[in-house]
């Protein structure tokens, strides 16, 4: 304890010193907030002060209205991450001399506080504003409704600095507001993994803590329907229970969930099945037939449950990637007016059976803006969800279609998760922040960023920094600074002071870039005797040293840096287990590449006994490369069962873990065959060719 609060009395005297440096400071002096003010998203106005609002155990909360059960949850939302991070507990009662004051702007206590501090609402100050102030001796949050009183708490709890006795408040005043009415997150629960409701309350939980207020389950087979029992799977299925639990729960948060359940391509798993076969545009394919009746029954089947469990304002019908429509069923229809056509035509369709229960509909945009002529024939109803993944400067062309035609639009970017082993933030520093300022300057109703587990084997967690990234985004009024960003991110995430955490999970960001470009799932997976394996290892020898490096300083600096966090310490696994299967990915390139070459030496050198010995390295019992590569994948294969348990059901687990079972199964083979090859040799003197062997072409130079 003494190591804390010598820790927080430095922290405390520098930022005294840095403001004794300053003149009592004036209204454009105050405007630029101070670097050691690190909260996410940024506020729109934000003025600080030398002051610092001091807490104890006996600092209360205090609610202008005592019987508001909201602020009364927001209270104690804030009192339980002020006892988390900095080890205090407060409680809420009435005003004292050091009290933390929360409820309505309209309200007489809440007005009188504000007077006092000279703060007045603004005439723009929306339903989810709020107005904070912290005093030497009080605190105000004050919102217009609910919502704000909670999303200013979120605010305040990033200003609580130090620890025990040595807690307090920056001196701020704060006006805020969002530039978005919606602020989402679109999570693929189909692909592979699907959260156990104890994680989806986690994500709701920090998700809203950074102001996001829409949570989306991207849903193929995996809903409970009652009426189609058969499509989702035991243990892999959102029951009714459980989303009316999630429902609720989410409304504490002012979080609305909205189910996206598939009407029309990516719905194989249910027309794999021989009772909705002939609901399939090609046998057993992945798109719904628009030709068939049964196609909008089991819509209506769907959506009919959906409106009960669901109570929000949205459905998303989902509609993206109908790559097989016009190819079967509907071979001749597309042929007399079109495949656009014919898709409008399921859309307007779909948007009929659903109109009863009045919801504004989604649909992903990715069609309409590949038939540019029928955009104009959108019912404007609808909901454009238009997504876009590449990272890119400028994404005007891609929003003006849809604003042109007078369309409320979504900007959807990607948190640049899917077929990668950690999240290529290169591209998502890119992709979101410019995707949803463009979006914001063309009047988007909302963004909803997506995650996508193409692969089925990613990990939500290690997705939180492009979450945070689009929730920023979505929220400020300007366009996200990224490298201040990425100053806030370790105080506002992780309450972790400095930017040491950041500076891990940007590396491990960068390695996709730093190996070309791509996913780095496939080069994981691939099978490393092939010639296209060896050659694309021998071409990056020398990034790969590089990308090694890098990692495992980041794996050294979390193993130091890792007990600084006191929030979300369940993302530090993740990141951790990430920088060792990019180890073991450079290894494996290594590894090849040095067998090649001494294989490739013995093979030419077949009367050199002592080439051919240093092939034991390769099959004997003592040291082996190859056995080690499978001991390494052993102890990633349990790594990974923890982490997938933390967060997911069992289901779907096992067909990732059969992965790394193969992957074990193949070094070994290739131990045992070199093996072989050796007991051949000492026969024989002959080895077999490299190429058969698996060892590629003739590498230039051989090494010698």
């Amino acid at each position: 304890m003494r190591n804390i609060l010598t820790r927080t009395l430095v922290l405390r005297l520098a930022i005294i010193c840095v403001s004794g440096l300053m003149a009592v400071p004036t209204a454009a002096q105050e405007s630029a907030p101070p670097s050691k003010i690190h909260v996410i998203p940024q506020p729109r106005e934000l003025l600080t002060s030398q002051v610092e609002f001091h807490i104890s155990s006996a600092t209360t909360v205090s609610l202008a209205d005592p019987g508001s059960e909201d602020d009364r949850f927001a209270a104690q939302d804030f009192i339980d991450d002020v006892k988390e991070t900095a080890g205090i507990l407060l409680r809420i009662g009435r005003a004292r001399k050091q009290s933390i004051l929360i409820g309505r702007i309209d309200q007489a206590a809440v007005q009188a506080a504000l007077k006092r501090v000279a703060m007045s609402a603004a005439a723009d100050l929306d339903s989810e504003g709020y107005l904070l102030s912290v005093s030497a001796s009080e605190v105000v949050v004050a919102g217009k409704t609910a919502i704000g009183v909670f999303y200013g708490l979120q605010t305040l709890k990033q200003l609580v600095r130090g620890e025990a006795g040595m807690t307090f408040i920056q001196g701020v005043k704060i006006t805020d507001w969002p530039a978005m009415r919606w602020r989402g997150v679109s999570d693929d629960i189909s692909r592979g993994p699907v959260p156990t409701v104890a994680y989806i309350k986690r994500q709701l939980r920090t998700e809203s803590m950074f102001k996001l207020n829409m949570h989306s389950f991207y849903m193929e087979h995996t809903f409970g329907s009652e009426s189609q029992p058969l499509i989702g799977p035991a243990g892999g299925s959102l029951t009714a229970d459980e989303i009316r639990e999630l429902v609720a729960y989410a409304h504490r948060y002012h979080i609305e969930l909205v189910p996206e359940e598939q009407t029309f391509g990516h719905l194989h798993k249910a027309l794999r099945l021989e009772k909705y076969a002939e609901l399939a545009e090609t046998p057993y394919g992945d798109v719904l037939s628009p030709q068939q009746e049964g196609s909008y029954k089991l819509i209506a089947d769907w959506y009919r449950e959906l409106n009960e469990l669901f109570p929000g304002k949205f459905f998303h019908i989902g509609a993206d990637e109908t790559f097989e429509l016009g190819q079967g069923r509907s071979r001749e229809a597309a042929e007399a007016r079109g495949v656009g056509s014919i898709y409008f035509e399921h859309l307007n369709r779909v948007r009929d059976v659903l109109k009863p229960y009045n919801r504004r509909l989604m649909f992903w945009g990715d069609i309409a803006l590949n038939h540019p002529d029928l955009i104009g024939n959108i019912p404007k109803d609808m909901i454009v969800m238009n997504w876009q993944y590449g990272p890119r400067d400028d994404y005007t062309a891609v929003i003006k279609p849809f604003k042109e035609a007078g369309l409320d639009q979504f900007v959807c970017p990607g948190t640049q998760t899917w077929n990668q082993i950690f999240p290529n933030l290169e591209a998502a520093t890119r992709n979101i922040p410019n995707f949803v300022r463009d979006g914001q300057r063309a009047g988007a109703l909302g963004m909803m960023n997506t995650t996508w587990d193409d692969d089925g084997e990613s990990l939500f967690e290690m997705a939180w920094y492009p979450i945070v990234l689009g929730a920023a985004a979505s929220w400020q009024d300007r366009a996200v600074d990224v490298p201040r960003f990425d100053g806030d991110f370790d105080w506002a995430f992780f309450r972790s002071e400095g930017n040491e955490l950041t500076k891990i999970i940007r590396a491990l960001g960068g390695v996709s870039t730093q190996l070309g470009g791509g996913p780095t799932d496939d080069p994981f997976w691939r099978d490393p005797f092939t010639t296209t394996f060896l050659t694309q290892a021998r071409n990056n020898a020398d990034r790969i040293r590089q990308m090694r490096l890098s990692v495992e300083n980041a794996q050294e600096s979390l193993l130091k840096n890792q007990k600084s966090a006191r929030r979300n310490r369940s993302m530090l696994p993740a990141i951790l287990f990430a920088a060792q299967r990019f180890d073991h990915l450079g290894r494996r390139m290594q590894v090849v590449i040095k067998f090649s070459d001494q294989y490739w030496d013995a093979y030419l050198n077949l009367g050199a006994r002592d080439k051919a010995r240093k092939l034991r390295y390769y099959y004997s019992a003592v040291y082996n490369n190859l056995r080690e590569m499978a001991e390494e994948l052993a102890l990633l294969k349990e790594s990974y069962r923890t982490q997938w348990l933390a967060e997911n059901r069992s289901y779907w687990l096992e067909s990732v873990l059969a992965r790394y079972d193969q992957a074990m199964a193949m070094w070994l083979a290739k131990s045992r065959a070199t093996d072989e090859a050796l007991r051949r040799y000492n026969a024989t003197s002959t080895l077999p060719s490299p190429e058969e062997f698996g060892l590629g072409p003739r590498p230039t130079p051989v090494s010698r």
